[in-house]
């Protein structure tokens, strides 16, 4: 044999190496392109396997996992401090609740006894409106501790959404003959949804009371069946004078700028939470009325 083939069967036999390098370690890059992909779930813990034994190719391996191994435990300390603060804010929500409603119930009693100076009287009212604020913020504050915790089992039922809304609205007859709200219900009948009672209730709630906060002159519900997506939207009217910035409405502590109206500013935004619970899109805007809008499909 002569030098020239010896030359040419080398360099095919070092091509042929460099070649299934290549390929197994464009393998390996998939590999471990896979594995790291899959480590976006904190709960994933397999460590990255290599198919061979190259030492760079291993050393990678190595740093890859200390680094997921570091960030997974940054990631549950976290988790465990969320969950221990949500803890504390739940704990001290029931502990401030209790004597807060006992207080609020004797407030309640001397407005009614009409016992009062004209000068008395101011000064009770004031102390009512405060003590209902903090009894508003308090109950936010409980029902956050448990949403975020994440603690109770998320029961499913049949709801019956055209009743519940239909009562819903009979309790705001009150509040709107008193101030002269126009009422604008489109509520249609026998709308049933599968979904969680008390996370419904908590949203009506919710909804409900932050019209009734902010109505001016308006206020309507709306509920209907549209080709399977079940649409509630909520909306009233505003002072002239009240800036709401869409854009920030589901923010927790966000209030809209106003002179006369206060509110805890997490009414919407347990909205917000509940609706991600289950699945449902929520969405603020102002209608062709310039109403003030919340709708949610479920």
């Amino acid at each position: 044999m002569d030098f020239t083939k010896i030359i040419i069967i080398c360099l095919f036999v070092l091509f042929f190496i460099f070649f299934v390098k290549y390929i197994i370690l464009k393998k390996q890059i998939k590999s471990f392109g896979r594995q790291v992909e899959s480590r976006k779930s904190i709960d994933y813990c397999s460590p990255i396997t290599v198919d061979n034994f190259d030492r760079d190719i291993v050393a990678l391996a190595v740093k890859l996992n200390e680094h997921t191994d570091i960030q997974r435990s940054i990631d549950m300390e976290y988790k465990r401090s969320k969950e221990q603060l949500n803890n504390v804010i739940s704990g001290i929500s029931h502990d401030f609740r209790t004597p807060l409603t006992a207080s609020l119930g004797y407030l309640q009693m001397i407005e009614k006894s009409g016992e009062l100076t004209e000068k008395n009287a101011e000064y009770l009212e004031i102390a009512l409106q405060k003590n209902t604020y903090l009894k508003e913020l308090s109950d936010e504050f409980f029902e956050l501790s448990k949403i975020e915790n994440g603690h109770e089992e998320m029961t499913v039922e049949s709801i019956n959404l055209s009743n519940l809304i239909s009562d819903f609205v009979m309790e705001q007859y009150d509040w709107m003959q008193e101030r002269n709200i126009s009422p604008v219900f489109n509520i249609a009948d026998g709308i049933v949804i599968k979904s969680n009672p008390r996370y419904i209730m908590r949203i009506a709630e919710n909804l409900f009371s932050n019209a009734e906060k902010y109505a001016h002159s308006r206020f309507g519900v709306s509920l209907a069946d549209d080709e399977g997506e079940i649409i509630l939207s909520v909306f009233n009217d505003t002072e002239e004078s009240m800036e709401i910035d869409i854009a920030r409405v589901f923010e927790p502590f966000y209030k809209p700028v106003s002179r006369n109206k206060s509110g805890s500013g997490l009414g919407l935004y347990v909205v917000k939470c509940l609706c991600e619970k289950l699945n449902a899109h929520v969405s603020a805007d102002f209608d062709e009325k310039n109403n003030f809008r919340i709708t949610i499909i479920f």
